[in-house]
């Protein structure tokens, strides 16, 4: 049984997305919320094996918590579903350590296969172009750079600080940095808590 937490800001695609996921027989959602806290107190310390993440540009937080909650031990594996795919979401996802991100417009079969591979410990992230990775990089600052190449490596926070030689909250600080300016769009600052 696939254990799932769904989070999505907008009412319409939460219900949806319930509606859909609920009858599927090796999937269970454990919880379905529009914010992060909301979520948290719905999974009352279940953990999930996968979230599906909103990702949405104009209201910003979901690549930085995506990350966040990637940092944490045990973390689910993260699906950013989205309505704004795109060559600069494929490389912010990565840098995020996302697990796959699949665009709203999907099937009905395609998120329930994504799911499943997701589950089964398979990525299905979008291949990044070499063109679009020289754009990303050129908008990183220097001090950046080494960073960015150990959050795609999927490096964790201690292991950057420590490789750094950083406090690991400056370490974080960077990291996230490096998360917005890849990302899309303009990223707020949303606390993961306890999803994981």
């Amino acid at each position: 049984m696939i254990r799932l937490a769904l989070l999505d800001d907008h009412p319409a695609v939460l219900t949806g997305l319930q509606r859909f996921l609920e009858p599927v027989p090796d999937v269970e959602v454990l919880a379905a919320a529009a914010d992060p806290e909301a979520l948290e107190r719905l999974l009352a310390g279940r953990s999930p094996d996968v979230l599906i993440l909103d990702y949405d540009p104009l209201r910003g937080g979901g690549l930085s918590l995506c990350w966040r909650i990637k940092c944490r031990p045990g973390a689910p594996r993260v699906l950013l579903y989205t309505s704004y795919s795109s060559p600069a979401l494929a490389l912010a996802a990565r840098a995020a350590q996302a697990d796959g991100v699949l665009d709203k417009s999907a099937s009905a079969a395609t998120l329930a296969g994504t799911i499943r591979r997701l589950a089964d410990g398979e990525s299905e992230l979008p291949p990044v172009r070499r063109r679009d990775f020289e754009l990303a990089v050129a908008r990183l600052a220097d001090e950046d750079l080494p960073v960015f190449a150990m959050l795609l490596d999927g490096t964790t926070l201690p292991d950057i600080a420590e490789s750094m030689r950083l406090p690991e909250g400056e370490a974080a600080h960077r990291a996230r940095r490096v998360i917005e300016r890849l990302g899309p769009g303009v990223q707020g600052s949303i606390s993961p808590r306890r999803i994981a």
